[in-house]
């Protein structure tokens, strides 16, 4: 652990150089910054290193660096969720536009409605011939299919 990035070090627990950490850190330099202005306003002159390591003493503790962490994870989180929520109307029309490109193909696939018109016309008509085929059979061998066997087949008398 150096002096210099004590705070960086504290704040990157197991030498992690995690995002979370990164932005306490971060967060930590802005504070650092407002105390650094608002010492040169009071005192006329900018702090000196001294003042720098007693600042860095005073936001080492413990509940001062878990803050940090908590403020970091808070804009992240924050950052998170509006990301999402910028993206969200992208994510829905790109899903819109593959079930609409889905069912294009799937119509696409079918057959044209030409093509099943005649495909309708087709098996019209060969119902149509059965059904008049069937037609002049009852005719000729009558209602009885027995009958209409015996005719069919010669009748050898005795």
């Amino acid at each position: 652990m150096s002096f210099k990035n004590k705070v960086f070090d504290l704040l990157t627990q197991d030498g992690e150089d995690d995002i979370e950490a990164l932005a306490a850190y971060g967060l930590y330099k802005r504070h650092k910054r407002m105390w650094a202005k608002d010492f040169e306003a009071e005192n006329g002159k900018p702090p000196t290193p001294e003042d720098d390591a007693q600042f860095a003493r005073a936001v080492c503790t413990t509940d001062q660096l878990a803050r940090y962490r908590k403020d970091a994870q808070d804009i992240l989180i924050a950052f998170a969720n509006q990301s999402i929520e910028d993206a969200t109307p992208q994510i829905e029309v790109g899903a819109i536009t593959t079930r609409i490109e889905k069912a294009a193909a799937s119509i696409e696939q079918q057959s044209s409605f030409k093509q099943q018109i005649v495909s309708g016309l087709i098996s019209t008509l060969i119902t149509t011939a059965a059904l008049i085929l069937l037609a002049i059979g009852i005719r000729l061998f009558g209602i009885d299919v027995i009958d209409g066997v015996r005719e069919l087949l010669p009748v050898h008398s005795p």
